[in-house]
């Protein structure tokens, strides 16, 4: 599967026309600066998604739950309009990546740069205030009182006839209670890895969950080792990456939810079949504290 392209295949699709640009760019757990980044540069053109990319969403748990697909998909296609889709971050980021994994959730195909914003060349960057328009529009939801939110909310349900939570890709996501079973019943050809950096995986560290450590039977691939010299390595050197676990299921978790996707975007450019858990590893650590695990898997 073709998803990550050049700045300069990118660049061609929106010259013509054919596509639209997301800014996936942010900062984690700080909605205001990554707004306020938005709004000081960005591509010229490319809409605003970083916030709608985690949320309250009461089909999985932990630090970075899944937002309301409703939400989601009507936004990515309100500016797409029919147009190639086209994601952007920053270098070595999973914003990004995590925009795709939403986006095939709901059954929508899409393009990431491979390049990080800081390295592009080719596309014009902006600094004007987005003041008008539908984006104008959007911005404007996260300034608005609880009780226009609350309105606004109503007025959306009543104009929405659909629950996509009910009709997302299982294929590409599981849940605490698969986990579980996986590991009562481990199966040779599924694999569970945690993408997290090997000192949080072995339990040598943990700067945000209350227990250091993983999950049982999970191996550890770091969500970094998709990535050299600020781009996605080459199909020759994710095979590599992923010798152990080519033609097997894969399973992937970190710590929220979020770089996990660099390996699920990864594997499908391989082909593979993955699943990303959503919940992670802080999901599980406050549902099973008991069930962790510390040092190299045996």
């Amino acid at each position: 599967m073709r998803i990550w392209i050049t700045e300069q295949q990118a660049y061609k699709l929106v010259q013509n026309n054919d596509a639209i640009l997301f800014d996936c760019r942010g900062i984690m757990d700080n909605l205001e600066q990554s707004i306020q980044n938005y709004h000081e540069e960005r591509i010229e053109g490319a809409a605003y998604i970083h916030s709608f990319l985690m949320g309250n969403n009461p089909i999985s748990g932990g630090r970075h739950p899944l937002p309301d697909l409703n939400d989601f998909i009507d936004i990515v296609e309100a500016f797409a309009q029919g147009k190639t889709i086209i994601g952007y971050d920053n270098r070595n980021s999973f914003y990004g990546t995590r925009f795709v994994f939403l986006c095939h959730l709901v059954g929508i195909e899409c393009l990431l740069i491979q390049e990080g914003y800081e390295d592009l060349k080719l596309f014009k960057k902006s600094t004007k205030d987005p003041i008008e328009g539908k984006q104008h529009a959007l911005l404007k939801l996260y300034k608005c009182t609880d009780k226009e939110y609350e309105m606004a909310v109503e007025k959306y349900k009543e104009l929405v006839n659909r629950d996509l939570n009910k009709n997302f890709n299982k294929d590409i996501i599981t849940f605490c209670n698969n986990i579980q079973s996986l590991i009562k019943a481990p199966q040779h050809d599924v694999v569970l890895i945690d993408a997290r950096a090997h000192e949080r995986y072995v339990g040598e560290v943990e700067p945000m969950d209350k227990i250091a450590g993983h999950i049982p039977t999970a191996i550890n691939i770091p969500f970094s080792e998709v990535y050299a010299n600020g781009v996605p390595k080459n199909s020759e050197a994710l095979r590599n990456v992923f010798r152990n676990v080519l033609e097997k299921e894969s399973i992937i978790y970190c710590g929220s939810g979020l770089s996990a996707t660099p390996l699920y975007v990864a594997l499908k450019t391989l082909d593979q079949n993955v699943k990303v858990y959503v919940g992670s590893y802080s999901e599980w650590v406050s549902k099973y504290p008991n069930q962790i695990e510390t040092g190299e898997q045996k």
